[in-house]
């Protein structure tokens, strides 16, 4: 219970409004609410087309009769680690008139952790099924996504911090749109818990490191000289966080009036979001993490995530000052430590 803590003043790293749109459910209907509020059509152009199971199974298979060339990837509304994901081609995969889709779900088992990663899977009782990216930008001929850093570093008023470090998550298989059954996970989930599990089932797996933005950068250029055409002059990165800041700040927006009516002051907390980026150059968001991955298991982590700590509690600490007359710093002075874009929201 956090009310102790938050009567004497203290700070609590948990902002309990939050917590929905961390869930996969949670996010669908919070942009739902949102595209409804803004009067936009649903889905927003950088969020994959979602659906709600089972409660909108007869939308989803309205839509997959007019479109029968997407492919789908259902998540567990709790799911975490890749476990659960299940890929879809086709409506006979999730419901069918001799294996109905309530006959395919069971709730998640603590065992559930320690099977192998393609073994075959229930359906959680509930979740989403969301439009797996087809045209996506590769890199070394992998799927790869972009895990971000979003600090609330204040509820009163909101004040939310885009993180300016960020880290691509890459696949161990190449990819391949026409292998796409439970035995292509590994082509599919960036998860890099997930990845970890490669070895249990292929020989001589590795898993591919993260690496930094800067690093990837530099691997497309290379990837883009080596097929003969000319390398753009502005860096990849530059495009994804001009994109990023924006559907950041509406991410926001999902959540700012819960926050607003039952956050309270000294809540703080840090997301993960994930990003995937299309052949195009688009970005898409992909989800909200409320417990992002602070293992460091490599050299990009080690450098990335201690001080990714310290900047943020330093601007959390900033952001609330103390009741000693120290003033609070502005949203300008906490987003130069994080070298980030801070988004005050009154």
């Amino acid at each position: 219970d956090p009310a102790p803590t938050l009567s004497r003043g203290g700070l609590v790293n948990r902002v309990a409004p939050v917590f929905a749109i961390t869930t996969k459910c949670g996010m669908l209907e919070a942009l739902r609410s949102w595209s409804r509020q803004k009067q936009t059509d649903f889905p927003p152009p950088w969020y994959p087309l979602a659906f709600r199971l089972p409660e909108d199974l007869a939308a989803w298979k309205q839509h997959v009769e007019k479109h029968p060339g997407k492919r789908w990837i259902y998540k567990p509304n709790g799911g975490a680690r890749g476990i659960g994901i299940i890929l879809v081609s086709q409506v006979a995969d999730v419901d069918s008139p001799e294996k109905p889709f309530h006959t395919r779900c069971r709730a998640p088992k603590q065992e559930d952790m320690l099977a192998s990663p393609l073994e075959e899977r229930s359906f959680a009782p509930s979740g989403i099924i969301q439009e797996y990216v087809q045209d996506l930008l590769l890199l070394g001929g992998r799927n790869f996504a972009v895990r971000t850093y979003l600090l609330i570093a204040r509820v009163k008023p909101l004040l939310v911090m885009l993180h300016g470090a960020a880290y691509a998550k890459v696949c161990g298989q190449a990819f391949d749109a026409d292998s796409f059954s439970q035995a292509d996970l590994f082509r599919h989930v960036t998860n890099q818990e997930f990845q970890k599990m490669g070895g249990q089932v292929h020989d001589g797996w590795q898993v591919m490191p993260v690496m930094t933005l800067a690093e990837l950068d530099a691997r497309l250029d290379e990837e883009t000289r080596a097929s003969g055409r000319e390398v753009p002059a502005e860096a990849w990165s530059v495009g994804f966080w001009r994109q990023v800041r924006p559907i950041c700040r509406e991410v926001v927006e999902c959540f700012r009036d819960c926050v607003r009516e039952k956050g309270r002051l000294g809540m703080f907390e840090i997301l993960g979001l994930d990003f995937i980026c299309k052949a195009d150059g688009s970005v898409m968001f992909l989800e909200a993490n409320r417990d992002p991955s602070w293992v460091i298991d490599g050299g990009t982590k080690k450098d990335i995530i201690p001080a990714l700590v310290a900047d943020m509690l330093d601007i959390v600490l900033r952001a609330h000052g103390d009741e000693k007359g120290k003033r609070q710093a502005t949203g300008a002075e906490c987003a130069a430590v994080g070298l980030g874009r801070m988004f005050k929201f009154e």
